[in-house]
């Protein structure tokens, strides 16, 4: 039976690529080739989860295929949904090389900064994939964090700072920026930036599975976590801060949405009177000089977090220009020139900067979604028919 429903869902979303209105198309297509190969070499006790991939996939594309002609809400769900598909397809690649490889085990590397290898955003592309795109329009709030976090704090203090912004305005972005400036490097070994945005397996409680990323991505060995996770919340805790004694830790916790009482307080120092899983902050050793960014939506949970004092307003571009240049950017990503025929290139970068609103996510997807449509409508003379987003105005939309 578990065979019939998959192949009748396999072929359901390979007849759905079929249709010429699919933004991602590229990645869509990637992934029914992954997951055909997953089907293939898969064992029996793999087709369950299998087929809840393609459920997901199926109601994916039927996201991509209405999300065709978009408002700027818009624009924030199809970044969202090509982050799920990232991460859908890291799931499928991580079971693929499992089952060929001779041995079955899986472990993360580490490079000479201390980062691990396989850090990923399992629900946002929001780890160590740092972008490789000329950031712009960050250069204040650059300064302003390096000030807090590097040239004006005292080398043994702790500090939790929180980023928090709507939707699209740059709050990962300007984390991954910050990650990777020289003068970070040198401060802190160490280096994260986690997703909290990410719903567990199955029934896995939500604070265990975030730890357990957290340790992952520090370069914790899966089966040691897994051997830790078998004895609770408290002893992932414990490991945790164990692991970072001693350290000058960043940990970005990325896009924080859950409000409870775990989280809050990340400034709290472990005494001898708490027990390990009564909180997050006591996985977090403090008086070595490690630090804790915090991004979220919710300014009032951000400062449950780190404290009001302690919290970063990040707002759309005060520069508008600067969507056009992120808009370009994503475009010739890949060394091809912008220079589309019959397209009026002022009339173009009027629309975009009007309908990003000052939002660099905005401008990026315009751009991925310009340059999927270039490279997949090729004329006979060699041109590129170009086809910019026929966007509906709504500039008081809320993301």
């Amino acid at each position: 039976m578990d065979d019939e429903v998959v192949s009748y869902l396999l072929n359901q979303f390979s007849g759905g690529l079929q249709s010429s209105k699919v933004s991602w198309k590229r990645d869509l297509q990637e992934l029914e080739k992954l997951i055909r190969r997953n089907i293939e070499n898969a064992p029996a006790g793999e087709k369950p989860s299998l087929r809840e991939k393609l459920y997901r996939l199926n109601n994916i594309l039927v996201e991509c295929q209405a999300a065709s002609f978009l408002s700027r809400e818009g624009i924030i769900s199809l970044w969202r949904i090509r982050n799920t598909l990232k991460e859908i397809k890291e799931e499928l690649k991580s079971k693929d090389s499992i089952t060929i490889s001779s041995n079955g085990n899986f472990s993360p590397r580490r490079d000479d900064q201390g980062n691990s290898s396989n850090v990923r955003d399992t629900g946002r592309q929001s780890h160590q994939s740092v972008s490789p795109l000329v950031v712009h329009g960050f250069d204040d709030e650059i300064m302003s964090l390096m000030k807090l976090l590097v040239y004006e704090r005292s080398k043994e203090k702790f500090s939790a700072v929180g980023i928090t912004g709507m939707a699209g305005v740059g709050k990962t972005t300007l984390c991954q920026e910050i990650i990777k400036r020289d003068e970070v490097k040198k401060h802190f070994v160490p280096r994260i930036l986690v997703s909290m945005s990410q719903k567990p397996d199955g029934n896995k409680d939500a604070k265990i599975a975030l730890v357990e990323r957290i340790l992952l991505s520090l370069g914790v060995e899966e089966n040691t976590i897994q051997s830790v996770s078998n004895r609770g919340l408290s002893a992932l805790i414990c490991a945790l801060h164990v692991h970072l004694m001693g350290k000058k830790y960043m940990i970005v916790l990325d896009d924080a949405q859950e409000v409870d009482t775990w989280f809050e307080n990340l400034n709290s120092p472990l005494t001898g009177k708490v027990k390990w899983e009564q909180s997050l902050a006591y996985g977090l050793p403090k008086g070595y000089g490690g630090t804790v960014l915090v991004t979220s939506r919710n300014k009032d949970l951000a400062k449950k977090m780190v404290g009001e004092e302690n919290v970063h307003p990040v707002l759309p571009l005060a520069d508008k220009e600067k969507c056009w240049l992120i808009f370009k950017d994503a475009v010739e990503q890949d060394g091809t020139p912008f220079n589309p025929p019959n397209v009026e290139l002022e009339d173009l970068k009027k629309e975009i900067i009007r309908k990003c609103s000052g939002l660099p996510l905005a401008a990026r997807v315009l751009g991925e979604i310009m340059k999927e449509t270039m490279e997949e409508a090729p004329v006979p003379n060699g041109h590129i028919v170009t086809v910019h987003p026929q966007l509906p105005t709504d500039s008081n939309s809320n993301v």
